[in-house]
Protein backbone atom coordinates (compact mmCIF):
# COMPACT_ATOMS: atom_id res chain seq x y z
CA UNK A 1 0.00 0.00 0.00
CA UNK A 2 1.27 3.62 -0.77
CA UNK A 3 1.51 5.77 2.17
CA UNK A 4 1.81 8.40 0.49
CA UNK A 5 -0.97 10.13 1.54
CA UNK A 6 -1.11 9.69 5.22
CA UNK A 7 2.12 11.15 5.01
CA UNK A 8 0.74 14.25 3.26
CA UNK A 9 -1.78 14.26 5.71
CA UNK A 10 0.37 14.39 8.84
CA UNK A 11 2.20 17.21 6.58
CA UNK A 12 -0.74 18.94 6.25
CA UNK A 13 -1.83 18.93 10.25
CA UNK A 14 1.86 20.38 10.56
CA UNK A 15 1.57 23.42 8.72
CA UNK A 16 3.42 21.82 5.71
CA UNK A 17 2.03 22.49 2.42
CA UNK A 18 3.22 21.68 -1.38
CA UNK A 19 4.36 25.08 -1.93
CA UNK A 20 7.55 24.51 0.68
CA UNK A 21 10.58 22.87 -1.72
CA UNK A 22 10.89 20.34 1.19
CA UNK A 23 7.17 18.96 1.03
CA UNK A 24 7.57 16.44 -1.67
CA UNK A 25 11.48 15.80 -0.63
CA UNK A 26 9.95 14.96 2.97
CA UNK A 27 7.93 12.47 1.91
CA UNK A 28 10.68 10.82 -0.42
CA UNK A 29 12.84 10.59 2.64
CA UNK A 30 10.04 8.73 4.50
CA UNK A 31 9.04 6.33 2.06
CA UNK A 32 12.83 5.31 1.67
CA UNK A 33 12.70 4.94 5.55
CA UNK A 34 10.03 3.37 5.67
CA UNK A 35 11.46 1.09 2.96
CA UNK A 36 14.22 -0.02 5.20
CA UNK A 37 14.69 1.35 8.67
CA UNK A 38 18.95 0.76 8.27
CA UNK A 39 19.18 4.07 6.38
CA UNK A 40 18.92 5.56 9.71
CA UNK A 41 22.27 4.65 10.51
CA UNK A 42 23.81 6.89 7.37
CA UNK A 43 20.71 9.42 6.90
CA UNK A 44 22.87 11.89 4.98
CA UNK A 45 23.81 8.97 2.26
CA UNK A 46 21.46 6.62 2.63
CA UNK A 47 18.55 9.50 2.43
CA UNK A 48 19.25 12.85 2.12
CA UNK A 49 21.88 11.70 -1.26
CA UNK A 50 18.93 9.07 -2.48
CA UNK A 51 16.42 12.14 -2.30
CA UNK A 52 18.65 14.54 -3.92
CA UNK A 53 19.14 12.53 -6.76
CA UNK A 54 15.23 11.61 -7.25
CA UNK A 55 14.95 15.74 -7.33
CA UNK A 56 17.76 16.69 -8.75
CA UNK A 57 19.52 18.82 -6.37
CA UNK A 58 22.45 18.07 -3.93
CA UNK A 59 21.90 16.43 -0.37
CA UNK A 60 22.71 19.98 1.49
CA UNK A 61 19.44 21.57 -0.37
CA UNK A 62 17.87 18.63 0.92
CA UNK A 63 18.58 18.76 4.60
CA UNK A 64 18.40 22.62 4.54
CA UNK A 65 14.45 22.01 3.03
CA UNK A 66 13.83 19.76 5.64
CA UNK A 67 15.02 21.59 8.03
CA UNK A 68 12.72 24.72 7.41
CA UNK A 69 9.82 22.34 6.96
CA UNK A 70 10.76 21.06 10.46
CA UNK A 71 10.93 24.85 11.87
CA UNK A 72 7.83 25.55 9.90
CA UNK A 73 5.81 22.41 11.50
CA UNK A 74 7.42 23.65 15.13
CA UNK A 75 6.37 27.28 14.92
CA UNK A 76 2.33 25.77 13.29
CA UNK A 77 1.91 22.82 15.24
CA UNK A 78 4.15 22.18 17.69
CA UNK A 79 1.71 20.10 20.31
CA UNK A 80 0.87 17.98 17.30
CA UNK A 81 4.76 17.83 16.31
CA UNK A 82 5.32 16.33 20.02
CA UNK A 83 2.22 13.75 19.76
CA UNK A 84 3.57 12.49 17.03
CA UNK A 85 7.32 12.24 18.30
CA UNK A 86 5.83 10.62 20.99
CA UNK A 87 8.69 12.59 23.77
CA UNK A 88 8.58 16.33 24.59
CA UNK A 89 10.87 18.71 22.58
CA UNK A 90 12.25 21.53 23.54
CA UNK A 91 12.88 23.20 20.48
CA UNK A 92 12.46 22.34 16.76
CA UNK A 93 13.65 18.83 15.62
CA UNK A 94 16.96 18.75 13.45
CA UNK A 95 16.18 17.64 9.36
CA UNK A 96 16.92 13.73 10.65
CA UNK A 97 14.79 13.80 13.62
CA UNK A 98 11.78 15.28 11.84
CA UNK A 99 11.74 12.47 9.08
CA UNK A 100 12.05 9.94 11.78
CA UNK A 101 9.65 11.28 14.41
CA UNK A 102 7.09 11.37 11.14
CA UNK A 103 8.39 7.75 9.76
CA UNK A 104 8.12 6.46 13.42
CA UNK A 105 4.41 7.95 13.44
CA UNK A 106 3.18 6.42 10.31
CA UNK A 107 4.50 3.16 10.95
CA UNK A 108 2.96 3.12 14.57
CA UNK A 109 -0.05 4.39 12.99
CA UNK A 110 -0.34 1.68 9.90
CA UNK A 111 1.70 -0.81 11.39
CA UNK A 112 0.24 -3.37 8.80
CA UNK A 113 1.22 -1.24 5.56
CA UNK A 114 4.96 -0.45 6.66
CA UNK A 115 8.30 -2.42 7.52
CA UNK A 116 9.05 -2.17 11.30
CA UNK A 117 11.24 0.26 12.46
Amino acid sequence: MDLTPYVKDELRVLGITPKYCGYMQSILAVELILEDETRLLNITKEVYWKVADLCGCNRCDIERNLRTISRRAWKVNPARLEEIAGYPLASPPTASEFVTILATHIQRTYPQYAAPL
